[in-house]
């Protein structure tokens, strides 16, 4: 039985490369502000080789869609958009990118981001072909707010847990790879797509496609800033206090789906499940979860990790009261209301 796709192409082979060497992976979904700046980052792009833009665009209420299709009218030669006629969800919406993507490799960036370095593709390119263990490569980036804009977080404020070379303890860590600034081989991501880890009940797919791929090879790094990412109220790096909680709690799951698969020493697991319980209980305290809030403090005492009583008590304290922790969450979407209302 044929299946009929939830998804059409606006896109014209006649004039588009027959084998890009690289796909860009592109989801969009109410980025009009945005979009714009994340396809012109594409479209500067200097390569020796050929490329193909896929912008996934999520049914979006807005005018994403408009300024996609107008940028492939513009760019035939680059850009292919994927849509369809009904939401369908970050999973299903990266799904169909990968069912049309054609390029051995694979770079992201979500449409609220942009790339701002035009040879970030032609590094990593030639870093990964140089070595063939590689199985993703990532660079330095610039944070921007709406008031303000952290250049090369990484040189600037270093971790001892950055992603290079034998990477998978470093990220089991630390999420610090930003998802934007990386390329991987199509056939890891193929993998991943094939492997217990792609679970579609965690909201990302980015963390998990990380450590999945640090099992398989090598993490190539790039100490050049070629991506900004931004703080776009309700982006996944800036969500509501129980969305937020939700995540970090799913990446306590991933994490512990990893160790089961490959162990890493007794001490090392204790400090990383205590950085996870830490990051729980303050989520907790701003979603006012009293439960998990307790629950997450006695963990870390049963396991030699002291927290300070008086602290924790002052904590449960403000939610039992509710004023304190809504005057702060009042104050957060007020700045991240203003912030998102001026323009881009």
């Amino acid at each position: 039985m044929n299946h009929q796709p939830d998804y059409r192409e606006i896109s014209d082979p006649a004039v588009m490369a027959v084998q890009p060497l690289v796909s860009v992976q592109m989801l969009a979904y109410r980025h009009e502000r945005f979009l714009a700046k994340a396809i012109e980052g594409v479209i500067a792009q200097i390569c020796d080789f050929p490329i193909e833009l896929v912008i996934a665009e999520d049914c979006s209420p807005d005018g994403t869609l408009a300024i996609a299709v107008d940028y492939q009218r513009r760019y035939p030669h680059l850009i292919r958009v994927i849509t369809g006629d009904k939401n369908v969800g970050m999973h299903r919406n990266a799904a169909r990118f990968e069912k049309v993507s054609r390029g051995k490799y694979i770079a992201i960036c979500e449409g609220d981001d942009y790339w701002h370095h035009p040879q970030k593709l032609q590094m990593q390119v030639a870093l990964m072909t140089s070595n063939p263990a590689m199985t993703f490569c990532h660079t330095d980036f610039d944070r921007k707010t709406r008031f303000r804009t952290w250049h090369s977080k990484h040189r600037n404020h270093p971790t001892p847990w950055l992603a290079q070379g034998d990477a998978y303890l470093a990220l089991l860590y630390e999420w610090s790879v930003m998802t934007a600034t990386t390329i991987f081989r199509r056939d890891v991501m193929v993998a991943f797509k094939n492997s217990e880890f792609d679970n579609s009940d965690w909201p990302f797919g980015d963390y998990n496609l990380l450590i999945f791929a640090s099992l398989i090879g090598t993490i190539g790094y790039i100490e050049a800033s070629t991506t900004t990412y931004r703080k776009v109220r309700g982006s996944a790096g800036n969500q509501s206090n129980n969305a937020h909680l939700r995540v970090t709690m799913a990446n306590e799951e991933c994490v512990e789906a990893f160790l089961r698969k490959r162990p890493v020493n007794a001490a090392d697991e204790c400090q990383i499940k205590a950085r996870l319980k830490r990051k729980i209980y303050q989520a907790a305290f701003y979603a006012e979860r009293i439960d998990l809030m307790q629950s997450t403090y006695e963990w870390l005492r049963m396991n030699g990790f002291e927290q300070p009583h008086l602290q924790h008590r002052a904590r449960i304290a403000a939610v039992k009261f509710k004023f304190p922790v809504r005057a702060l969450r009042a104050v957060k979407n007020f700045i991240d209301l203003r912030l998102s209302s001026i323009p881009a």
